[in-house]
């Protein structure tokens, strides 16, 4: 009777803590207005530097408007991740659709993702259930689903439909489900001049996934294909800004961070990836309370999505080497900056190189160590700029790993090293 009492007042208590963390976190105050605006799932009204993608596919699909039933049209866009892919045509879908239904057309767009629907009954299943939510779930084969949609719906209610298959090139590759493509696209043709009621919008990496599939469903696809090129850093930082003002008050995302975020992202041009980097930048100056992103929650970020800091690279790495990066670390702490032009680097190497007591390389010597990092390591990354004050450009070095636990490693290993080889230093 005791035990089932203490027990029962230890789960009491630890369900009254559990609420109690629950309200004191929603207590906190946070940078973030709204942080669903940074969710993948978020397709905002305005895309930078994809409207031309969007007035070409306005171009293509206007038959739709014009002619309702006149043609089936199907277009593929192709790019790789975080180009902007799905927001593009979930932009175009929305848009579409509300000029039909200024004009009383009744077209529909619905959107498939073929990785979360990945065969022809599922596929229909959720065509079919975005016209009728109630529709079934089980209880069709997939003949019985294609006359539903053909006759019941399509015909009945004279609609048309607008399908995006997105990620098509992850579809389950039984002869049945990449079958679903011909038909649909044909849905309509067993009868003399019937209306064209579905277009088509295929969305893949690149179109290679054609030739895994019979001919006569690939000569579907034999039709305009759109590439979306990866962005720059200068797009991904025009990205990030529109985000910040839907996703965070006013003032509290420093514009070092939005920089670094932006090269972070440039070098495999994925907003997608971008965003998610300012998202959890986000979370890591909530969680110190900080009242502004600054770019070290953007580094502790970046290690977080990606591999952490690996000591055997920096083990690896011969005591100058070390000292470069520390004296870059030491640099941006202080000036909690993103970058650190060539010019303050070498006023902080030599600091660095003071305080431990060890002869500095000339400019040559040091310069080659910084290629050598940027091109050995991950932590190290460098990129031209102009010159604020003055005409001509300077190299700006950035790191890549958040500095405060870097900072400590490289001081460790240096010490270390200067204990094990006192004389090396003016060697090197």
């Amino acid at each position: 009777m005791l035990k089932d009492i203490v027990q029962s007042h230890c789960i009491r208590g630890r369900v009254l803590s559990v609420k109690n963390i629950m309200k004191e976190e929603l207590k906190r105050t946070s940078l973030f207005k709204d942080e669903t605006k940074l969710s993948i799932d978020y397709t905002p009204s305005e895309l930078p530097h994809r409207d031309e993608i969007i007035r070409k596919l306005a171009h293509l699909f206007k038959a739709l408007i014009e002619n309702p039933g006149g043609a089936s049209k199907k277009v593929i866009i192709t790019g790789t991740t975080g180009t902007g892919k799905t927001a593009v045509a979930k932009r175009f879908g929305a848009m579409i659709q509300e000029v039909a239904e200024e004009k009383k057309i009744n077209l529909h767009y619905t959107h498939v993702n073929c990785r979360q629907y990945r065969t022809a009954f599922m596929i229909l299943n959720r065509i079919i259930q975005s016209f009728n939510p109630k529709f079934p779930k089980r209880g069709f084969n997939v003949s019985e689903l294609l006359q539903i949609l053909s006759t019941e719906i399509l015909n009945k209610e004279d609609a048309y439909i607008l399908l995006c298959l997105d990620e098509i090139d992850t579809l389950s590759s039984s002869s049945e489900d990449l079958e679903i493509i011909y038909h649909l696209t044909r849905i309509e043709d067993e009868s003399l001049n019937s209306k064209q009621r579905l277009s088509l919008i295929a969305i893949a990496k690149n179109d290679s996934f054609k030739k895994n599939i019979d001919p006569s469903i690939s000569s579907t696809f034999q039709c305009s294909t759109i590439h979306l090129e990866q962005y720059s850093s200068s797009q991904l930082k025009d990205i990030l800004n529109a985000r910040v003002k839907e996703a965070f008050f006013d003032g509290t995302v420093l514009n070092e961070a939005i920089n670094l975020i932006s090269d972070f992202a440039s070098e495999s041009g994925d907003a997608r990836y971008a965003l998610e980097l300012l998202w959890a930048a986000g979370k890591y100056a909530d969680e110190d309370n900080s009242a502004q992103i600054t770019p070290e929650f953007c580094r502790k970020a970046k290690v977080n999505l990606d591999p952490g800091i690996k000591r055997e690279v920096i083990q690896s790495l011969n005591l100058h080497q070390k000292l470069v990066l520390l004296a870059i670390a030491r640099h941006l702490k202080n000036t909690q900056k993103a970058y650190i032009t060539m010019g303050e680097f070498q006023k902080s190497y030599s600091i660095i190189c003071e305080e431990y007591g060890i002869k500095p390389h000339g400019y040559t010597k040091m310069w080659e160590h910084v290629k050598e990092l940027t091109s050995i390591s991950e932590f190290l990354s460098a990129k031209v700029t102009k010159l604020e004050d003055k005409p001509g450009q300077t190299t700006s070095l950035r790191l890549n790993v958040p500095i405060g636990l870097f900072e400590q490693i490289l001081e460790n290993e240096v010490k270390i090293q200067r204990s094990t080889t006192p004389l090396a230093p003016s060697f090197w």
